[in-house]
């Protein structure tokens, strides 16, 4: 049975949910592509924090991003491992350059734009924190080319289908979480 949702508040809950909940799919899904390297990510699971970030705000886009680091972690048996730190400090710079980059509701960017800045934020981010806890390794950087393509390529594909997300949410009038239809 459905809750009635009978406040704003009912509502960005259950949106805030929805979208942490789907989030944790997308990163869980993207462990089955085929990709260079099991460090390679394309970043599906932002689309969800970039929507929470333009339909319900700074704080709200954070939660989602913690609760999906969180999850897709448990899920993947990865928690509180080397790997679980790495996603979230690179989870958490990301969004963080999503925020940045989209101030106030408005951009002088497009979502592809952020998607691809917040794609280099948590590639440059790994790297950094490998960096820092490994020491220096000439052989890792040089992967430093395949991972900014990857970063790239990512971060157009997430931008592209945020933009596509929004474009019908906006069409169809959909408010997510918010207390206006």
């Amino acid at each position: 049975m459905m809750p009635s949702l009978d406040t704003p508040a009912e509502r960005r809950i259950l949106t805030m949910a929805m979208l942490a909940a789907l989030a944790i799919v997308l990163h869980r899904m993207e462990a089955l592509l085929p990709l260079p390297s099991p460090w390679i990510k394309l970043g599906l699971a932002n689309i969800m924090t970039l929507l929470a970030l333009i339909y319900l705000g700074l704080k709200e886009a954070f939660i989602v991003t913690i609760v999906r680091v969180i999850g897709g972690s448990i899920l993947a048996g990865t928690f509180m491992s080397p790997t679980f730190f790495l996603s979230a400090a690179g989870a958490l710079s990301a969004t963080l350059v999503m925020a940045a980059f989209y101030v106030n509701g408005r951009s002088p960017f497009s979502l592809v734009g952020i998607c691809v800045a917040s794609a280099y934020a948590h590639t440059a981010t790994t790297f950094l924190c490998v960096y820092a806890f490994l020491g220096p390794m000439p052989g890792f950087l040089k992967l430093i080319p395949l991972f900014s393509f990857i970063a790239l390529a990512g971060g157009i594909l997430t931008g592209l289908i945020a933009n596509g997300l929004s474009q019908k949410l906006d069409e169809e009038g959909v408010a997510l979480g918010t207390d206006g239809n």
